[in-house]
């Protein structure tokens, strides 16, 4: 009878074992699961900024590529291309317009810059001086959508 008593507590430690292993590994998992989120939101707010940025370059590089195409060709005359999409890099973009008002005779051009999910406008406003075609920059901001 003594050697089935020790047969029964061996049984009973073995019965424990499993659960507390599977405590211990679900308790590793969620710390790695944990440790894994945290990490991917920390990359996404890094990457969302860097995007960010890329986004409004593009965009002051599209004001600037008009602002180069309104001097050369058209200070008095009608601009062309009114609007026109512009490759910056890799991921980025920018589509531009350029609209003219004919009581101030002052040009407007619009960009917006792009780069994956994010976006940001830029406007600039020229004053143009209408007997000598001189272009001058009145305003550039970043504008919100």
């Amino acid at each position: 009878m003594r050697y089935k008593a020790k047969i029964w507590i061996r049984q009973k430690s073995g019965a424990v074992t499993l659960p507390v292993f599977l405590l211990i590994t679900l308790i590793v998992t969620e710390l790695a699961l944990a440790g894994l989120v945290t990490a991917n939101a920390l990359n996404n707010t890094l990457f969302g900024e860097r995007l960010a940025i890329e986004a409004s370059q593009a965009a002051r590089a599209g004001v600037q590529d008009a602002i180069m195409r309104v001097i050369r060709s058209c200070p008095l005359s009608n601009c062309s291309p009114s609007s026109y999409s512009l490759s910056v890099g890799s991921r980025s973009s920018s589509t531009v317009s350029i609209s003219r008002d004919v009581v101030s005779g002052n040009i407007t051009i619009n960009s917006t810059g792009s780069s994956f999910t994010r976006k940001k406008k830029m406007e600039a406003i020229l004053g143009v001086d209408q007997t000598t075609g001189k272009v001058q920059i009145q305003s550039l901001k970043e504008v919100a959508f």
